[in-house]
């Protein structure tokens, strides 16, 4: 059940995104649950690649976190770097669902980080509930 549920919000987000972000074309709601779906995909498959950079991160910074001040600013440190590597992964799964979507369009990369930045903001304010 938890699957469908973040399969409908991730294709409500791509959708508003589409239609704020110019470059950013989704024909319609059908075709967001599609583009969901296999950018999903492509990012658990990443997951599995990126995981382990993810793993170090954290394990950095748990190590460190007993001491007063180096703890805090660590932890702060593995969540932006955690932030920013799922942003960068996703900029880049996006160029490659386009590929695979006809009714999916972005016009260039740029456009793409910056509708990955928003997804990843969007699910990070998400995760934080």
């Amino acid at each position: 059940m938890q699957l469908l549920i973040n399969l409908l919000v991730s294709s409500i987000i791509l959708l508003v995104i589409s239609k704020i972000l110019p470059g950013f074309e989704i024909k319609d709601f059908k075709t967001s649950v599609i583009v969901a779906l296999i950018f999903g995909i492509l990012m658990a498959v990443s997951g599995l690649l990126v995981g382990p950079l993810a793993g170090v991160t954290t394990f950095m910074a748990n190590l460190v976190k007993g001491i007063p001040l180096l703890g805090t600013v660590a932890g702060i440190g593995a969540k932006i770097v955690l932030f920013l590597i799922n942003f960068i992964v996703g900029s880049i799964m996006l160029c490659i669902t386009d590929l695979f979507i006809k009714d999916f369009k972005m016009r260039s990369f740029g456009v793409g980080i910056v509708a990955a930045f928003l997804i990843s903001l969007v699910n990070a304010c998400i995760s934080t509930f």
